[in-house]
């Protein structure tokens, strides 16, 4: 019996002995391996510019509650001029006396303009800006606003007519249709301010357009 006893215990300790030479060898190959260092760079230094910050030496621990002017950036050459035509979800824009409606194949209608022009006489009963749109897979207003302006062009302080139209997924085209201030138009220029949504303001704002009513023809000379 003391015989089996003297071999386990024998084994056990040449186990033990195993596994400190092991250790020691493990430790001396991690110790002796040049890529692991212990004097490696923190992520952030302190002294250098990081993270976008240009003027500070450290991410700024406060903020202003200034904003920023908005003149600063809305008159970069790359946003397109509110004043001029629109773009955007427009595909065309005309002014006309009347226009033509064709189905389409989806289902809407396409509007054309019938004589597009900038220029009008007196007595035309409106005025039409017939647009086209592109392809869209939800319905939005389209809302456009007359105004009146001088031969120096001052703005109007206030609209002379409005119309709103709504702009179903299957069409492509629609109209705005303004009508003269008292019934009669008065010569001089004019201008439509036009925005997409369901309010009017001046973050939906996408371009404006304008058009003249010319002078009264001349009565003929009576002979």
């Amino acid at each position: 019996m003391k015989q089996p006893l003297l071999v386990i215990q024998r084994n056990l300790w040449m186990g033990i002995l195993m596994a400190v030479l092991l250790l020691t060898m493990l430790g001396t190959a991690l110790g002796s391996d040049s890529s692991v260092q212990t004097d490696s760079p923190s992520v952030f230094q302190p002294k250098e510019t990081q993270h976008g910050f240009s003027q500070y030496d450290t991410p700024p621990d406060h903020f202003s509650d200034v904003p920023s002017l908005y003149d600063s950036y809305s008159q970069s050459p790359l946003i397109p001029s509110l004043d001029n035509k629109p773009g955007g979800v427009f595909l065309g824009l005309d002014f006309a006396e009347s226009f033509e409606v064709k189905p389409t194949t989806r289902g809407g209608h396409t509007h054309i303009p019938v004589r597009p022009t900038d220029t009008f006489l007196p007595h035309v009963t409106s005025v039409y800006l017939v647009f086209t749109v592109h392809e869209h897979l939800s319905s939005y207003q389209i809302i456009g606003r007359l105004f009146s302006e001088s031969e120096t062009g001052m703005d109007a302080p206030q609209w002379l007519d409005e119309d709103i139209v709504d702009l179903a997924t299957e069409d492509e085209s629609g109209f705005l249709k303004f009508f003269p201030p008292d019934g009669v138009w008065q010569p001089g220029r004019y201008r439509v301010e036009i925005f997409v949504g369901y309010i009017a303001n001046d973050v939906n704002k996408l371009g404006t357009m304008r058009f003249t009513i010319a002078p009264h023809p001349a009565a003929p000379a009576v002979p």
